[in-house]
This record gives structure tokens, C-alpha cells and sequence, in this order.
């Protein structure tokens, strides 16, 4: 027995020679292995619907679109008639405030200069004949009627004149500012109704966040939507990069770092490994977001979310199911001292033992 295992014991020092220190033979490569989903790289943004009403217009599944375009609108045409009628009414309060800061038109002052002008020559002609008729009274040539009734023209064209001085005046001169802070708010309010409609209008326009492409579309057009529980419509994406987010271990957490090299695998691309960099990791446990349809899957596990950027030109669906390998990197090894037994990884094994005599 002894002889046995004598002829299998492979020592030490015919593997290694004796020394101080020695580097441990290198390990292969390890891997951290997860599940994962195909994401965009700027996230799947789900666009719902805000109002309640009927879809008069959506764009196609799979359709281009850049942040700000139109993916759906619904029926909105009683809020563009009520848009209608208040920018002419805005537009209406915007005239008057601008006719009263600027006063009469230069014709309608000088209209009321020659009125002024003419009262003017009426009231000296009156006030002349006034003096005749007192004078001729006087004398009694003619009748104390005849002066009240000269006295009376008199008065009655320094009135004359005297109103039309005032209209004048009051042509020429500037807007009270009561009159003037009046016009402003009617014009004011007439601007804030015209926002609350194009605001109204607004919610019922369903737009893009951002560019990309929409990924699915979950409404068409005639259908109604409503915001209470909001109806999804469309579900946008940038697919010109694209990310896997894995659902790792917790066990796992503390050895993924950001830049970490990781290797996708997909269901569709069988013999395709598709490279990918750790871009960000999770601080937060939590269930899987990614779960597969197989009935051996454990959801009971807790899991981190990990974000993995893959290579700009990588093709793969939405929302698909991809499995992960992430390269764990091997730092700080250990120099193993020669009186340590020495351990090996893989088939080789070295066995130590002393012959029994």
C-alpha cells in the first residue's frame, strides 16, 4: 500500500524548485454570471396619455423621431376654437391699450383747434354787438330787450368757447394713468387666457422626450385614452446605443466595479458574444426586474441592478432576454511561501506525504 502510494505521490519539488517565494500558478479567468434585459442606452421612456379623449393621430411603430416630435394627439378642436377667440380678444385689448397711449390722431386736433378758433371770433363779435346794443340803450334807441337779448348771445359764445378750449385740451393731453393700468390688465388677462388654452392644447399633444425611435405603440388611432389610471400610448428609446441591465447577486456586489469587461450572450445570435463594458453599479437589493421564463429560475433571490454599455453598433430586440458574464479581474495575488502547501486549479493536483517505512 505504501509502495502504491509512493509511485503516485508527485512531490513538491519535482513540480516547483525549492526557493524562497513563488508566485501561485495563474488562475483562469472567473466570471460573474446574471441574467439581464436589453435596454437603450438612454432608458425606454413611456409616453401616457394626460386628458381624456379619442386619438386623432399617431405615428408608426418602429418610427424615427427626434425630441419634440408629434407621437399622438387627441381630439382637441373645441380647444382650438376657444384658442381662436381669445387671441382676438387679445388682440383687441393689445388696440386699445395702444390707442390710449397714443392719443388723438393729428386731424382730430386740429379740428378742435378751428372749432376753438371759430368760438373764439364768435364770442368777439357777440361781445361787440353786446356793447353796442348798452350803448344805444343808453340812449334809449333801442329797447332794454334788445340789450338782454345782445348780453345773452354774448354769454352764450364765451361758453361756447370756453367748452371747446376744453375739448382741445383734453385732446392733447397725455392718458390718465388709471386709464392706462386698466388697458394693461384687460390686455394682461386676455394673454393669460390665450396661455391656459395653448396649455390645455398641449396636454393633449404626445411628444417625444427625447431621440430615437419608437419602440412600441401601444394605442391607435380612434381609440380613447384617458389619465385616471393614465393610458399608455407609445414607448420611446434611443436604439442607436444600447445597455443591458443585470440582475446580480448581492453576494456578488463588492467585486463589480465600473469598467469591468462583460461578454452578452442572446437566444437569437447563439455563437455571437457581444462585448460590453460595467458602466454603473447599484447601491440597492432588491427582486429581479428581468425574469426569464423558465420554471427553474429562483425569484426569491435578492439581486443588484448593474448597467452594462455594449458597443456602439450592437443589434439586438428590446426588452430581451440575454445572459451575462462579467469578467472579475485579478488583483493583489499572493506570493505562496515554498513550506505552504501548494495548491493548483484544473486537473493537476500535487499530493504531499512522507514514506512510512
Amino acid at each position: 500500500m505504501v509502495s502504491l502510494i509512493a509511485g503516485l505521490r508527485v512531490t513538491v519539488n519535482q513540480i516547483w524548485p525549492a526557493g524562497p517565494a513563488f508566485a501561485a500558478p495563474a488562475a483562469p479567468d472567473r466570471f460573474i454570471a446574471a441574467g439581464g434585459c436589453v435596454e437603450p442606452a438612454s432608458e425606454a421612456r413611456e409616453l401616457a396619455a394626460t386628458v381624456v379623449g379619442r386619438l386623432t393621430m399617431t405615428v408608426g411603430e418602429g418610427d424615427r423621431v427626434s425630441a419634440g416630435d408629434l407621437i399622438a394627439e387627441v381630439e382637441n378642436e373645441d380647444l382650438k376654437a376657444q384658442l381662436a377667440a381669445a387671441v382676438a380678444a387679445q388682440s383687441a385689448r393689445a388696440n386699445e391699450l395702444t390707442r390710449l397711449k397714443t392719443g388723438a390722431r393729428p386731424q382730430e386736433i386740429a379740428e378742435a383747434k378751428a372749432a376753438v378758433r371759430e368760438a373764439e371770433a364768435v364770442a368777439v363779435h357777440t361781445k361787440t354787438n353786446f356793447e353796442r346794443q348798452s350803448a344805444l340803450g343808453m340812449k334809449q334807441i333801442v329797447s332794454q330787450e334788445d340789450v338782454e337779448r345782445a348780453q345773452a348771445d354774448r354769454d352764450a359764445a364765451v361758453a361756447h368757447r370756453d367748452l371747446l378750449a376744453e375739448r382741445l385740451a383734453l385732446l392733447v393731453a397725455p392718458p390718465r394713468y388709471e386709464d392706462v393700468g386698466i388697458a394693461q390688465a384687460n390686455l394682461d388677462k386676455a394673454k393669460e387666457d390665450v396661455r391656459a388654452i395653448n396649455a390645455a392644447i398641449e396636454k393633449t399633444l404626445i411628444r417625444s422626450p427625447i431621440d430615437g425611435a419608437v419602440l412600441k405603440l401601444s394605442r391607435k388611432t380612434g381609440e380613447t385614452v384617458t389619465y385616471l389610471p393614465p393610458t399608455l400610448i407609445a414607448t420611446v428609446g434611443d436604439t442607436k446605443r444600447l445597455r443591458v441591465v443585470a440582475d446580480v447577486d448581492q453576494a456578488d456586489w463588492a467585486r463589480i466595479t465600473p469598467g469591468m469587461t462583460a461578454w452578452v450572450t442572446a437566444e437569437a445570435f447563439s455563437n455571437t458574444r457581444f462585448h460590453g463594458t460595467v458602466a454603473r453599479r447599484g447601491d440597492q437589493a432588491g427582486t429581479k426586474k428581468c425574469v426569464s421564463e423558465s420554471p427553474e429560475e429562483r425569484l426569491d433571490t435578492k439581486t443588484v441592478e448593474v448597467l452594462i454599455d455594449l458597443e456602439s453598433g450592437v443589434q439586438l430586440p428590446i426588452k430581451s432576454r440575454v445572459d451575462v458574464r462579467i469578467e472579475e479581474s485579478r488583483k493583489n495575488e499572493k506570493l505562496s511561501d515554498a513550506s505552504e502547501p501548494p495548491h493548483l486549479r484544473g486537473e493537476a493536483t500535487a499530493f504531499k506525504g512522507t514514506r512510512t517505512r
